[in-house]
């Protein structure tokens, strides 16, 4: 009994410290680590570009899916003295154009999966992953298909399926970023703030 009861604390101990993390490698892959599993998002960066605002660099990347659809990846990375304001849920959907509505597919520490509401009532598949708050990554474009797979390579419990309620909008070659960063929602939200003292945490 003894045994049984020490075996459940370890794995409970386990499944709580899974961790993850959004790269792009080297060979300019899109890759999600998440605990032991690796799923490959891209295999290759269509374009790219940098947004400096000054505290923050926001770099962006067009990449071709394993699906050979269009993916985006964003990494938001504040100066060494300043970190982001908000969470990473509630940053990526200000940055969506002030989004109010989402539907959470997945959660598990510094990782979510989520459709994200946009103004024109269509739904974004995103891929939202939040170490600490100075650095933010997501990725979005995934069709329905593409996330429940996902989910099902990454998920640690054992639960029942979910389903999806919207229809995730995909993109193509032509396609560009919908997010909306700007000089406003940086220093007026604010989207960043000094950073904070270890004792307000």
């Amino acid at each position: 009994m003894k045994k049984i009861i020490f075996t459940l604390i370890i794995s409970i101990l386990f499944i709580g410290c899974a961790t993850s993390s959004l790269n792009i490698t080297k060979d300019k892959k899109a890759v999600l680590n998440y605990d032991s599993q690796q799923y490959l998002l891209s295999t290759q960066i269509l374009s790219s570009k940098s947004l400096n605002f000054k505290d923050l660099l926001v770099d962006q990347y067009k990449l071709k899916s394993t699906n050979n659809n269009v993916l985006f990846y964003e990494h938001g990375s504040t100066a060494l003295n300043f970190e982001f304001n908000f969470g990473g849920l509630y940053t990526v959907m200000c940055v969506f154009d002030d989004a109010q509505k989402y539907e959470q597919l997945y959660k598990r520490n510094n990782l979510r999966m989520v459709q994200i509401k946009l103004k024109d009532n269509r739904y974004v598949n995103v891929i939202i992953q939040a170490s600490d708050t100075q650095n933010y990554t997501f990725v979005y474009g995934f069709s329905n298909d593409e996330f429940i797979k996902i989910y099902k390579k990454i998920r640690v419990e054992k639960t029942d399926m979910p389903t999806l309620k919207y229809n995730g909008i995909t993109f193509d070659k032509n396609s560009k970023w919908i997010t909306n960063w700007s000089d406003e929602m940086v220093y007026l939200k604010p989207l960043i703030t000094p950073l904070r003292t270890m004792g307000r945490f």
